[in-house]
């Protein structure tokens, strides 16, 4: 991501035998104490952006979709464990940024840089706690979704053969939980790059190997939705791609993953944009939906910016293996006097914003991308 560079690890590991010996005659302080705590989070655009998820999210759930009781139940007990995730997280960010410091796990804001926010270390990596508190979720909405006594209810409701039900809960279940081993897997492979920091030609790799849990486990239908604008030109608005679908779901895989991870460097772009591309999410994406926006909005507290933590690539593969999941059930200049950044001729779109609208704050230009990735669907 170009918007912070790591700290060398070799040049923290390297100490002269001066520097031992002057060590010793101290009196030995720790480390958390000579690392300042991170900024509070931004409760008042949480806030702000709370109210205008929820305004929405509450007239299509009670009043414009006509929803089953039981449907309805099951999104607001996700919804209630999604709330909960996300006080969670926020409380788990300043906790999980001392023990990263501790391991040299920070950067600095390049886009910061003649500045004294360019010198502070930022706590790298925080992408880990959001996906833990995902998967956490995910796994106990499981439990509370899928009781015996609600089966039970539910068989007895629609008056369909018990047996065919609970063959197509298992069914259900199992590709929930093969969808949960990718992106734990990605999750880890993310946290390993952070630390690792791993050449380009593996990271477009890692993804593959995520996906395969998913791809084993797989047992649906193989049609895709043609886009409305499209349907004139194919002549279908349902297409089967029949094995090819397959090799589909493994691209579309390494394509979500990279793509976030290739759209970033701007303070709060990463966590922004899957906020973005979760808030459009069906009710069939909605169980993994919902937590995911509700702990990205707790990492974007304090990721927004000025950043007072950078999300890393376990943030990124986390979240575009999670949106790779859902869909199947840059390089600039900053000038330190005037504060703008400038773009150069590398081909990303951050970089064309620039170019088109000129030199702006980075706090308006990540304002100005996400506006145009949530109006991009409706065009």
């Amino acid at each position: 991501m170009a918007a912070r560079r790591r700290a060398s690890s070799r040049a923290t590991a390297t100490v002269t035998a001066t520097d031992t010996d002057k060590s010793k005659s101290e009196t030995p302080t720790k480390q958390e104490h000579a690392d300042p705590p991170i900024a509070p989070p931004k409760s008042g655009l949480i806030f702000k952006l709370c109210l205008f998820f929820a305004i929405p999210y509450f007239y299509l759930l009670f009043y414009h979709y006509k929803i089953e009781s039981e449907l309805q139940r099951s999104i607001l007990i996700n919804a209630g464990l999604s709330l909960a995730g996300f006080f969670i997280t926020q409380k788990m960010i300043p906790v999980a940024s001392r023990y990263v410091l501790r391991r040299n796990l920070f950067g600095y804001d390049i886009n910061k840089k003649g500045t004294p926010q360019g010198t502070i270390k930022v706590p790298e990596s925080l992408g880990i706690v959001v996906g833990a508190v995902f998967l956490v979720l995910a796994i106990l909405f499981q439990y509370f979704n899928f009781t015996a006594d609600s089966n039970i209810a539910i068989v007895e409701k629609l008056g369909i053969a018990k047996n065919d039900f609970l063959g197509t809960v298992a069914e259900w279940l199992v590709e929930y939980n093969a969808a949960l081993a990718s992106i734990c897997f990605m999750l880890l492979l993310g946290f390993v790059d952070d630390v690792l920091d791993v050449p380009w030609r593996v990271k477009l790799i890692l993804p593959s190997f995520a996906a395969l849990p998913l791809l084993m486990a797989y047992a649906g239908h193989t049609s895709i939705i043609i886009p409305k604008p499209l349907v004139p030109y194919v002549g279908l608005e349902i297409l089967d791609l029949g094995w090819i679908y397959k090799l589909y779901m493994f691209l579309l895989a390494v394509f979500c993953t990279n793509s976030i991870n290739i759209h970033a460097g701007l303070n709060g772009l990463e966590v922004g944009q899957t906020v973005v591309i979760a808030s459009a999410a069906h009710a069939f994406s909605i169980y993994l939906v919902q937590p995911l926006l509700a702990t990205s909005l707790a990492l974007f507290s304090y990721n927004w910016y000025p950043s007072s933590v950078f999300v890393g690539d376990t943030y990124t593969y986390f979240a575009g293996m999670t949106m790779a999941v859902v869909g199947i059930l840059g390089h600039f200049r900053f000038n330190p006097q005037t504060g703008l950044l400038t773009g150069t001729n590398d081909g990303t779109l951050v970089n064309f914003f620039l170019r088109l609208f000129g030199k702006m704050s980075e706090g308006s230009l990540c304002a100005a991308l996400l506006v145009f990735q949530t109006c991009l669907p409706d065009i």
